[in-house]
């Protein structure tokens, strides 16, 4: 009950917050053992070699982009998920049944990566929403770096969509959970001088295929 209790206050900032400004920064969503062991399991993935360079674009017009976007990344299968990857797609879908009832936004899936950003790695400023899909409507950041420092850099920027000479910095702190509108915040990574790890997913509606 407790654990409910503190989900849904944690629900409500959010929706608040992406109400009023389209994004969300809380710390209260995820214990940090369990990011512990996502961390490690996370590892195991990336000593096993099977981390893919990030592209940019969808489907056929994809192009790996060293300019923009420096990262690596692991689809999350939701066919096949982990016990750890379950629990936090649970979790996810929590939210996304409560962003549902509060903006009537029909969303109806979650898809998610892992991703490592290595020492210099950075993201330029983008919209996760593509122009030829417009399906992402809610992007879920959660960070898995501990004892993570501001000199360390990596930090996510997140501009103002009323004034995008305003913006926030987000230091990617373990248990740092960051919950944005995709279709109208821009945002980049900024370069960090360690590996930087975290967990990226998007909230979706379905196109007329169901996908």
């Amino acid at each position: 009950m407790e654990d409910e209790l503190r989900n849904m206050n944690v629900f409500h900032k959010i929706a608040d917050d992406i109400s009023s400004k389209g994004w969300s920064v809380s710390n209260e969503l995820f214990d940090l053992i369990f990011l512990s062991d996502l961390l490690n399991e996370l590892n195991s993935i990336w000593l096993n070699d099977e981390f893919k360079k990030a592209a940019i674009g969808r489907a056929n017009d994809q192009a790996i982009q060293p300019e923009i976007r420096g990262d690596f990344i692991y689809w999350l299968n939701p066919k096949n998920l982990s016990v750890l990857q379950n629990i936090y797609f649970g979790k996810i879908d929590e939210l996304r049944l409560f962003l549902n009832r509060e903006f009537f936004l029909a969303l109806e899936n979650f898809e998610a990566h892992f991703a490592v950003y290595p020492p210099k790695g950075f993201y330029k400023r983008h919209l996760d929403q593509f122009l030829s899909q417009q399906l992402r409507m809610i992007t879920c950041i959660t960070y898995l770096n501990f004892d993570w420092k501001k000199e360390y850099g990596g930090i996510l920027r997140i501009y103002d969509y009323k004034d995008d000479r305003k913006f926030e910095d987000v230091i990617p702190n373990a248990g740092t959970f960051v919950c944005f509108r995709s279709d109208k915040i821009y945002h980049e990574v900024l370069p960090s001088t360690k590996q930087r790890f975290s967990l990226t997913g998007w909230l979706r509606k379905s196109d007329v295929f169901g996908n």
